[in-house]
This record gives C-alpha cells, structure tokens and sequence, in this order.
C-alpha cells in the first residue's frame, strides 16, 4: 500500500514540474517580449553588454523560478500530508484540485505580468508603490484610457485564448494516466524522499544559496539600467510593494531610520546646514529663514503645473516638428531654467512636493491617502500669503476627488479650491453650439478651459492674486478638442529611432504633448496683452517626464529621463534686478521659496528647498527615485541605507531626514 501511494504522489510530483516547467517557459517567452517591446539598446549597445543581457536571462529564470516554488509550497504540504492520512482517493481529490489551484494562481500571475507591462510603458519602471494608487484614481476614466489607447478587444481576446489553452494544458497533463514510480532516484524511505523534496522547494523559493533570498535582494548584473530591469518580473514587483504599502499603512515608515539618523537627527540638520553650529533646542529653526524681497511692489501669483511636460522631447522641436507651437516664443522671451529635475515620477508625489516646499519621500504614499490627509501644514504656500492678504486658489483641471485632494487641499488654507466643473460653470464665454462634453477628455477639461478660467479670475480680481493649478490633458489616453488645428508634427528619422513601444501610440501621446503645451503658449500670449504684465508673476513647469516611457537617449541618460522645465514669467523691472543663473540644478521644494523672496517682505517660513535666485548657495534637485543632480552632475543612490562619502549624496539623505522631522512635528502638534 505504502509503495502504490508514494507511486501516486510522485507521479503528482512529476506532473506539477512539468507544468511548471511550460509556465516558467511562457514567463521568459514574456520577458523576451518586454525587451523587444521597450528595448532602448541600439545595435553597438547589444554587442557591447551581450553577455550582461544572457546574464539577466538567467537572472530572470531564476526570479520566475522563486515565484513557481511559491505556488508549489501547497501542493507539496497537502500532498506529503495525504499520503500519510494513506487514503488514495484523497490524493485523486488533490489532483483533481491542482487543476483548478494551477490555473488560478497562473491566472493570477498572467495578470500581473501583463499589468507590469503596461505599468512600465507609463513609469518605466516595474510595478511600485505607485500602483496602487491608481485604485484611487477614476476608474471609468482608467477605462477609457484604456480603451481608446490600445486594442482592448483584440488583447482580451488572446488573453482569454491563452487562458484556454493553459487550463487545458494543466488539465492534460494533470489526468495523464499514473506509470509506476518505485523510488525518487533510487531512495524508496518515504520520509527521506519529502525531506528532499521539502528542501527543493524551499531552494526553489530562495533562488539561492547566498545570504538573502532572490526575490528581497535582486543583483544588478550590468551598469546599463535598463538590462537591470530584465530580470524582474510582474509578480515579484508587485509583492515588493504590496510590503512596503502594508508597513506604509502600520505606520511603520520611518525615514529617519532609514537614513540612519534615528537617534542623531541632530547630525542631519549639520549636513544640511553645511556647519556644526547649529540650534540644538529647537532644530527647526536651522530650516527658517526670512525673505530679502528687492522691491516693495505688489504681485499677483500663478503656478501651473502641467501634465507630463518632460524637457527631453523638445530638443526634437523644428518648424516640421513643432512640438513647443505658441509655447516656443515666451521660452525665448522669458526665463527658462534647464536643470530642473521632477520630485517624483507620478503626478501626485510631484504636486505635493510643491504644495508643502518639501523633496519626495521614497516609496511614500500621497499625503492625501495616508494618516496625514487631514493634517494642515502651517508653513505651506497658502498660509503666508493668505496672511500677506492674498486671495489663494487652487484650481485643478480633473476632478477633485481624485486621490482625496479636494479634501486635503482644504486643509492646506486655500480660499478657494476648484475642479474641473467650477471652471466649466463659470467660462465667461461659452460657445453654445457646442455640446457640454466637447469641453472635456475623460481625466479632465481640455487645458486651454483651465488657462480661460485662470485669465478670468485674474481680471475680475478685486485683491492679489495667488493661483495653483494642476492641468490635466497630456495624459492617457491623449484626446485633443475636435476644433483644435494640430500643427505639425513630422517624426524625423531620428526621433523614430529614439521611440521605444509603438509608435503609433507615441505620435498620438506626442499629439496631445503639443496641445497641451501650445494651450499654455496661447494662454500667455493672452496674458501679455493684458494691464497684469507688470503686477503679475507666472511659473509653469510639470510634474513628471513620463515621455520618459517611450524614449531612449544618446547621452546624459538618467538627467534626461527626470529632467522638466521651469519657466518664469517676470516683469521687466523686476527682472532687471535679478541676477539668474538659469542653469541653477533644483527641482519643486524650491520653487515657492523662490517666489517667497520676490513676493514677500520680511517674511519668515520654514522650506527645505532655496531660492534658486540666490546664487551665494548650493543648489541640488531632489528626485524620489533617489536620484540627486547639482549644477554640473548626477548622482543616484542604491538604496537609502547606503554609505556613502559622495557629500551630494549624504546632503540628499539628511534632507529626507530633516523632511521627516518637520512632518512628524507638524503631525504632533495638530
């Protein structure tokens, strides 16, 4: 009896790595496909780092191989169980279940890969903490996007022919009829064979026989990033951080820990500071400073945040390729500074970095999703210059319920907090044979409704004027008006050469990039005409480059891949002057302490970014991906638990630290 049992469940055994053996075949059949898809190499590149690209490969084998020896931990503990319950119409229950526990679990993890491939063709980066905010964003939005942007009839319809076609590979294999299995190679001791199997499976879970598990520590197997970012998979990415959001969500993110200055916080407030003499007794005083406003006048302020304006892509812009349009005249015109960089990689993290002067804090979660989005943080924007007598707005192109902002701003003292619907109601000069829908895509109103609206406020102002606002048009999936003249928009073949993904996708992501852009030059052509020119200060810049997603770069790749623009609009006395260095590095912490200086006298506030008019100071530019740039170099850390001696480095460390800090005191004495 004992030998027809274990005949039984090493035949199940044997079943159950043949099948894993096709999946974990069809995982690297998708990971081939993932690099052809978003291969950023050229011809040269390849030969150069052939070897590094086989590396990755078997990397990647051996990650896909950890999530199989997670599947597998069940049925080898409900197998090695049953048979000695020695019941062999039990274990003919179990095979008949493996089928129905495979396809799921396979099911599953088809999901994820394919969510991680669309997922990297927005962040380019694999799936991150980042995800899951997009259950906050709209979904009837997210579907649209969807559905316009890509094939969704046709993708579904393989995805459900593969499923087919899985379940009844796991089904054939499953109910093969058993052959006689007398030993596992030679040994016939039950006990010992499950020991074996036992540990094989625990092997196949780790990946490896070093310290730390595969799976928590992935090597680096090149200094090309994106053959680094071969070997990860969908499943994998997605349990990294699904962990950090549930220690996010226990509140278990500490910062300062993780910088190491848990018990010396003391310590980073000197690094950032650049001296030891500091005030010990109340530490935020070491982040306090008071304006030096250069004249006594009055200014209106606006801030404009557009959706995904990334630097890279302009270079490309040409009388066939005129991607900048209206915009091209006023970045000559004005003050255009080149070596900003974005705060984070998604919209919200970047948004917030400017709402609350502070850097974006490494696989964090939006303030207005976590425990603080009721917290009002005193020495934002809006509270000083409601006290300098400014009526405040903040004003969102999308609408205000997405990822909880309408309700955080309000706590952020905005007089005025308006969404997509307050700028469609009060347009002053609506075109009545046009439907209500034609004002909008499905994230938002079309940007140049946004800019009609800010005008408008601005004329019927009866106080200073201070305007944030958030545009929302060059997103997915890229709807442009129907009355909008595109101008034009020929691909060189060098920009084709330069696309990664499928171009037409890009040309019509590229086509509502100029939109988006040429609504804002139009918009300050307007202004222009307008009495505010000498009262008025205008800032635009973006969020993030996502264009990031669909580009490889000859040069200065990990610059270019964060790099935005940050446009000021001044008037001409003013600027007169000012001294600007417009190749001063920075990224959005430093933007309102800038516009504090020239705005406001003799006024305190706390900022852990600087004015970036000042140049009798350090500047750096703070990315969440741990990526630092200066005047002339950028630096990128492995992790922030990292040593380093590089000062940028330890300076980009100390400033999260003293960023949690200001947060945690701020969160305390609510």
């Amino acid at each position: 009896m004992k030998e027809i049992l274990l005949s039984k469940v090493l035949n199940i055994f044997k079943k159950l790595i043949l099948i894993h053996l096709i999946f974990l075949s069809l995982m690297s059949i998708f990971r081939l496909v993932f690099v052809d898809y978003y291969n950023p190499l050229n011809t040269e590149e390849i030969s150069i780092h052939f070897l590094d690209i086989v590396e990755a490969f078997i990397l990647g084998f051996r990650l896909d191989l950890t999530v199989i020896g997670y599947i597998q931990v069940i049925p080898t503990l409900v197998l090695i169980i049953l048979y000695y319950t020695k019941k062999e119409f039990l274990l003919n229950l179990a095979n008949k279940f493996l089928i129905y526990y495979l396809f799921l679990i396979y099911f599953i993890v088809s999901l994820l890969l394919c969510s991680d491939f669309a997922f990297y063709s927005y962040f380019k980066d694999h799936i991150n903490i980042l995800f899951f905010g997009l259950i906050d964003d709209d979904i009837q939005a997210l579907i649209i996007t969807m559905w316009q942007n890509y094939n969704v009839l046709m993708i579904l319809s393989i995805f459900f022919i593969y499923l087919y076609f899985l379940y009844k590979i796991i089904k054939f294999i499953l109910m093969k009829q058993d052959k006689e299995i007398k030993s596992f190679f030679y040994i016939k001791t039950s006990f010992i064979v499950f020991i074996i199997i036992f540990i094989l499976n625990f092997l196949a879970v780790r990946g490896t026989f070093g310290m730390y598990p595969l799976g928590k520590m992935i090597p680096n197997v090149s200094t090309n990033s994106f053959i680094n970012q071969i070997s990860q998979n969908g499943f994998r990415a997605f349990t990294s951080a699904y962990g950090i959001r549930k220690k996010y969500l226990k509140r278990d993110y500490d910062l300062i820990k993780e910088t190491s200055y848990k018990n010396n916080i003391q310590d980073a407030f000197k690094v950032v500071k650049g001296t030891s003499n500091i005030d010990e007794t109340n530490l935020l005083n070491n982040i306090k400073y008071k304006t030096k406003k250069i004249d006594n006048k009055d200014y209106n302020i606006i801030v404009i945040m557009v959706e995904s304006f990334g630097s890279h892509i302009l270079e490309y812009n040409s009388l066939d390729f005129n991607i900048l349009g209206e915009l091209k005249k006023h970045f000559e015109e004005d003050t255009l500074l080149t070596n900003f960089i974005s705060s984070g990689n998604g919209t919200i993290s970047s948004l917030q970095a400017l709402l609350l002067n502070i850097p974006h804090r490494p696989k964090s979660f939006a303030f207005s999703q976590s425990i603080y989005k009721q917290t009002s943080f005193s020495y934002s924007p809006a509270f000083l210059y409601n006290k300098a007598d400014y009526e405040t707005s903040f004003i969102y192109g999308g609408d205000l319920s997405w990822r909880n902002l309408g309700a955080f701003i309000k706590f952020q003292d905005y007089t005025n907090v308006e969404g997509k619907i307050n700028i469609y109601n009060n347009l002053q000069n609506k075109n009545h044979l046009q439907q209500e829908k034609e004002y909008f895509h499905p994230w938002g109103v079309f940007d140049e409704y946004l800019y009609e609206h800010i005008l408008d406020k601005l004329k019927q102002s009866s106080k200073k004027q201070f305007i944030l606002a958030l545009s929302t048009n060059n997103h997915p999936p890229y709807n442009i008006p129907n009355d909008y003249v595109e101008k034009s928009l020929i691909f060189s073949k060098k920009l084709i050469n330069h696309i990664t993904g499928s171009l037409s996708l890009a040309k019509k992501r590229l086509s509502s990039y100029a939109y988006a852009l040429n609504s804002v030059g139009v918009f300050l052509t307007k202004f222009k005409k307008t009495k505010f020119v000498d009262n008025t200060i205008i800032v635009i810049t973006a969020d993030n480059n996502t264009i990031n997603g669909i580009m490889k770069y000859d040069d200065k790749k990990l610059f270019n891949s964060k790099n935005i623009p940050l446009y000021f609009y001044l008037p001409k006395e003013l600027k007169s002057k000012l001294n600007i260095n417009t190749k001063v590095a920075g990224s959005h912490k430093d933007i309102f302490p800038t516009l504090y200086n020239l705005t406001l006298k003799d006024t305190s506030y706390l900022a852990i970014g600087n004015n970036l008019f000042d140049n009798d100071i350090k500047h750096y530019g703070f990315n969440g991906s741990m990526i630092v740039n200066t005047n002339d170099e950028i630096f990128k850390l492995k992790s922030l638990k990292e040593q380093t001696n590089n000062k940028v480095l330890r300076h980009y460390k100390a400033s999260l630290a003293v960023t949690q800090y200001l947060i945690n005191e701020i969160k305390q004495n609510e």
